[in-house]
């Protein structure tokens, strides 16, 4: 069947379909109404009544009701008919994302009596068949945390992230994560039911957030909801929202190096380092205010905040302060237009100034200040800047309900060289060190999108279905501008003899991707049992946009500019996707549910790859010889040689230095990355607002580009067998061991013939799975007390067939991104962190949390975090022909070594007082209570001066003030 006729069956059957259920972006409450005798009662009108909205809906003829799309929080279910007991629910807790499934008996009754029902709400969600974590409004206030919802992603069982926030000194950064073995890329970000991820920077936020902005935040892991397309970890986002009672406040938290502990390890006290040079915190400050309430009561809401952080951190590595100051305006609205209309309005942006951000670079632990970059914000030229969405949630029917939501994203940024323009850049491997300035980015991602959601309700023959189904629409335009300082060269020195001089030309360009997706299914509850399946139809594809570009400044004919025409991407991804889950209450109380579910995923489509052949998106470069004369580690034009070329990148052909065409290639057969998983599992409601779970999770990942955020592209015309061998790297390991490592070489001429470029195409024989056991337990507030604890046991591995046994580049030589190993450990590299290469992979995580309340009002509470120290894998880079810089992998394994296990433990005591209407509430916030010093980073690169230099440690032990004033 060709991919046209695919769509169209597929289309046609889902409008095809009868009316139908979509899950939503918040919760659910539902329910059968019985009489004394068991039998169903229709004609009961429910009604649900929140904070800001009440509701009401009438039984069907299976006694059944349903309340969708209700915002976290406590609800009254009352339930009334003629001739019967008024029923009364109170109290009843909905969690972000949950079903909360409410049996109701009527009794009889020839007066008006009201019958009220005080069990406490069920802690299992009997229709729930994947994992998933949920962060109430309770855990995110009460529970001491970095105030960052990067960080709180450390205590989800199966998330792995690249940092340690230790009371916010991390907070501000784009933290990497792993979930599960799955693609990094394939995160997704949503806020308010709205997907906002980066898709240039695929699977990270676009932004940064207020952290009280939020009723509650929802992490799924696993078997994900068939309105998301992948299989990676899917963070939803709820933003309060106004009631009919005015409210507001202002938060301050506070903290500074007087508040601060020393921990300077012993390595560093020897070399002369202090608390006063080492990194630690100058000042954390986080400043807000919000307000919402009715416009109009029972009719119309508002909720507003805005917020300030400014973190300052001194940082070791460049001897510099680096700052980032986060401003987060907020406006949300909430109409009732009709009996049938609750219209919305959402209004986000996430301002970030940053001063003395270091580049990442792989290899670079000590920066120049000079290098370091100034971050500001970029937009396109529209006045709408931030998130605007426009929604309405209409019941249609009875038994059917539409969401709609457009929303429209004016995002970016702008990376300058603290150093500026006008000095040039330079690196050196051997010391791990940076010299002059650094690359310019500027970076603009605006996006829209448009989603339809429908649910709706049948019940047929001994059964109850919830039908599900839904239309998606997403554009994102992904523009990236890239300029080199001072004559545009970079200087690299590999090692003490081997140099290079990279000479750029700039960079400017626009990527668009297309997303389009329809689902449909449903969901049949009968007895004890419940059975979700469904399927869901993905199309992916994009453009290169037409640009221009300016030649290299010192070598212009070397290296010129170009006008480019653009080029519609020479492949479209469509995927088709089923889902299926079981669920069984082995109880009649329903108290305990098993679960099973199987689900298949599409990759989403970066812009990086619809542009890889777009010779204007990136900095094409072409790599010479260099002879530092001076020894000043930068490149001047008289100091490179020119008749001694070594490589070329990004799509820049030296034998054709004008072309428009790249010289790299896309497959056109390529095809998007697919995740399926297995999910099964074991709630047990042990008693009152304490449940306990149970998990096996099983994933694997096929159809890759690559083993980490970027693309594995082999050289155009070289094949494996097209390597020569190299010279034998040898050398003594750090426990003595004695390694040997062969290398390859590629065969020149047809390095030339295939113009230097490289291919973009799934990497053949490789996958990557994962294994997963998790236990959690979660105590909701009650008696004072509430609490959540996870540990998950993980085993991420990579697999190589011998046709995918090669690197980023096609070379079979091991390296540190590519280990080649069948059967090891995946554990992606990141550098976001700016202190070296961190290697996200854990066998073991646990995080535990609880607040209690003490006498005299004082609420004490702590968390605990442990996992297993990430692996500290060994490399050294060798030039081996046009690969001018591997870093070739020297240890068996990338886990040979690991670094010591992480622990940290936070603290936090706190008092409300209470004058009429205004509340004041204390905090005191601990922080790294052990004062650990930890070794996170070093240099792992065995042929460095600085081998082994520690480049960050486990913050110091902190104390933070904080004061809230609400009303």
């Amino acid at each position: 069947m060709s991919r046209q006729k695919l769509f169209f069956a597929v289309a046609g059957l889902i409008i095809a379909a009868l009316p139908v259920f979509a899950q939503t972006s918040a919760g659910t409450i539902g329910g059968r109404v019985i009489d004394a005798t068991g039998l169903s009662m229709p004609g009961v009108t429910v009604t649900v009544r929140g904070v800001d909205l009440t509701q009401a809906f009438v039984t069907d003829g299976d006694g059944r009701f349903r309340f969708l799309d209700l915002a976290p929080g406590r609800y009254s279910v009352t339930s009334t008919l003629e001739g019967f007991a008024t029923n009364v629910r109170e109290n009843v807790v909905l969690d972000l994302g949950k079903h909360v499934d409410l049996p109701v008996t009527m009794q009889i009754s020839a007066l008006s009596e009201t019958v009220t029902v005080t069990a406490p709400s069920p802690m299992v969600d009997a229709k729930q068949t994947g994992t998933a974590t949920n962060f109430t409004i309770d855990e995110l206030s009460k529970i001491p945390t970095s105030r960052d919802p990067f960080s709180l992603l450390r205590s989800v069982p199966g998330v792995l992230v690249d940092r340690v926030n230790v009371g916010g000194n991390e907070t501000g950064q784009q933290s990497n994560f792993v979930t599960k073995g799955t693609r990094p890329q394939d995160a997704v970000w949503t806020v308010d039911g709205v997907a906002i991820t980066d898709m240039a920077l695929t699977g990270s936020s676009p932004t940064y957030f207020n952290y009280d902005n939020f009723d509650a935040i929802h992490v799924a892991t696993t078997g994900q909801a068939i309105t998301q397309q992948t299989g990676g970890a899917g963070l939803n986002f709820v933003v309060k929202r106004g009631t009919n009672l005015f409210h507001g406040g202002v938060h301050a938290y506070f903290d500074n190096d007087a508040m601060e502990a020393s921990n300077v390890p012993a390595e560093l006290t020897a070399r002369g380092v202090t608390s006063a040079t080492a990194d630690h915190t100058r000042q954390i400050s986080d400043y807000a205010g919000d307000v919402g309430g009715p416009l109009v009561r029972d009719t119309a809401w508002f909720y507003a905040s805005y917020s300030v952080q400014d973190v300052r951190l001194v940082r070791r590595a460049g001897a510099l302060v680096d700052r980032t100051q986060l401003e987060n305006p907020n406006v949300k609205v909430n109409w009732q237009a009709t009996r049938k209309d609750m219209v919305g309005f959402l209004y986000f942006d996430g301002l970030k100034i940053k001063d003395n951000r270091s580049p990442g670079t792989s290899g670079i632990t000590f920066d120049a200040p000079t290098a370091t970059f100034h971050q500001d914000n970029a937009y396109t030229g529209t006045p709408l800047h931030g998130l605007w969405k426009l929604s309405d949630d209409r019941v249609i029917a009875p038994n059917m309900f539409l969401s709609a939501k457009y929303a429209y994203y004016n995002t970016g940024f702008l990376l300058t060289p603290e150093g500026g323009m006008s000095l040039p850049a330079g690196r050196d491997l051997t010391t791990a060190r940076s010299y002059g300035s650094t690359v310019q980015s500027s970076n603009v991602r605006p996006q829209m999108s448009v989603n339809l959601d429908l649910n709706s309700f049948l019940n047929g023959p001994g059964a109850a279905h919830d039908f599900h189904y839904g239309f998606g629409w997403r554009r994102v335009n992904a523009t990236t501008g890239t300029l080199w300082p001072g004559n545009g060269i970079l200087a690299l020195a590999q090692t003490p003899t081997t140099q290079f001089a990279q000479i750029f030309r700039e960079g400017s360009g626009t990527n668009r991707t297309s997303y389009m997706d329809v689902y449909a299914g449903d969901t049949i509850s009968r007895g004890r049992a419940t059975i979700d399946f469904g399927v869901r139809f993905d199309r992916q594809g994009g453009e290169a946009l037409p640009s221009a570009t300016a030649a290299n400044p010192a070598f212009p004919a070397v290296v010129p500019g170009l006008n480019f025409s653009g080029y519609a991407a020479p492949f479209s991804w469509n995927n088709v996707s089923p889902r299926a889950g079981f669920t069984y209450a082995l109880d009649e109380a329903r108290k305990t549910v098993a679960r099973a579910s199987y689900s298949r995923f599409a990759g989403q489509l970066d812009s990086a790859s619809v542009g890889y052949m777009n010779p204007s998106s990136s900095a094409g470069v072409a790599v010479y010889r260099w002879l530092d004369v001076n020894s000043d580690h930068l490149a001047q034009a008289d100091e490179v040689q020119l008749n001694q070329f070594v490589a070329a990148a990004n799509g820049f052909n030296p034998a054709n230095p004008t072309a428009v065409t790249s010289a790299n290639r896309i497959n056109p057969d390529l095809r998007a990355p697919v995740t399926q998983s297995v999910v099964a599992g074991l709630d047990r409601e042990l008693r009152a607002n304490l449940a306990v779970q149970v998990n096996y999770t099983y994933t694997k990942t096929t159809n890759l580009l690559g083993n980490a955020t970027f693309s594995v592209t082999p050289r155009v015309g070289v094949s494996i067998s097209d390597y020569a061998a190299g010279p034998t790297l040898t050398g003594l390991l750090p426990d003595g061991s004695s390694y040997g490592i062969p290398t390859f070489i590629a065969n020149q001429a047809k390095v030339t013939a295939g113009g230097s470029g490289f291919l973009l195409t799934n990497w053949n024989g490789y996958y990557t799975d994962y294994h997963g056991l998790e236990i959690s337990a979660v105590k909701r507030l009650s008696n004072r007390w509430m609490g959540r604890v996870g540990a998950s046991f993980n085993n991420a591995r990579e697999h190589y067939a011998p046709e995918a046994m090669y690197d980023t580049n096609g070379n079979p030589t091991r390296t540190v991104t590519e280990p080649l190993v069948d059967g090891g450990q995946f554990a992606p590299q990141s550098t976001g962190n700016g202190s070296g290469n961190v290697y996200v992979n854990a066998r073991w995580q646990f995080n535990a949390n609880a607040m209690y309340r003490a006498p005299y009002g004082i609420e004490v509470a702590g968390n605990v975090f442990g996992r297993q120290g990430y692996p500290f894998p060994l490399f050294r880079t060798q030039a081996l022909g046009a690969d001018s810089g591997l870093s070739v992998l020297v240890t068996p394994r990338i886990d040979t070594f690991r670094y010591d296990n992480v622990w940290d433990t936070d603290l936090r005591a706190a008092r409300t007082f209470t004058f009429h209407t205004v509340s004041l509430r204390l905090i005191g916030d601990l922080f790294n209570v052990m004062n650990a010093n930890t070794a996170l980073v070093r240099n792992n690169n065995v042929l460095s001066t600085s081998f082994t230099a520690l480049g960050q440690n486990l913050s110091p032990r902190i104390f933070r003030a904080g004061l809230v004033v609400g009303f």
